[in-house]
């Protein structure tokens, strides 16, 4: 059962990813990568793990972020010492990021991936799910996402 997919309902998509981070094992003095065009509560909880975001800007085609600019930051984190913990990818608007080579990235530096598809219900790459590509998808049915249940 250890490889079997599981979910949780929680009040939020905030407290979905606080979860995932505290489940990854996230700390103080911890890094993690971020979207830099997303919704504050996709990075608050980095802050409430005392952690420290680091914010990967978005490329021009997705508005997301930006996997050349990931992997630069990535191989700045560890020439300091600093190998990031995990990494939060937004699905901003209903728009996928570039999950093929974002995950790939993450493959080859073994950093976990959290999906926030929160804004992504739906949508699909190539056939697969947002949401479905990193090792946490997180999803919400806040009054203003794509289905909603009123918060």
């Amino acid at each position: 059962y250890h490889n079997m997919p599981a979910a949780a309902v929680l009040t939020s998509g905030t407290a979905a990813i606080h979860l995932a981070l505290i489940i990854l094992g996230v700390k103080q003095g911890d890094e993690v990568l971020c979207s830099s065009f997303t919704f504050s509560g996709t990075c608050n909880p980095v802050m409430y793990q005392q952690a420290t975001p680091v914010f990967i800007d978005s490329d021009r085609e997705t508005w997301n972020m930006d996997p050349g600019l990931l992997e630069r930051a990535i191989e700045e984190r560890i020439k300091l010492g600093k190998k990031p913990k995990a990494m939060i990818v937004v699905h901003l608007y209903g728009m996928p990021a570039q999950m093929k080579a974002i995950m790939s990235i993450a493959k080859k530096y073994e950093i976990p991936v959290i999906e926030d598809a929160a804004e992504a219900l739906g949508t699909t790459i190539d056939g697969q799910y947002a949401g479905t590509f990193g090792d946490f998808g997180i999803f919400s049915f806040n009054g203003n996402k794509i289905i909603t249940t009123s918060g």
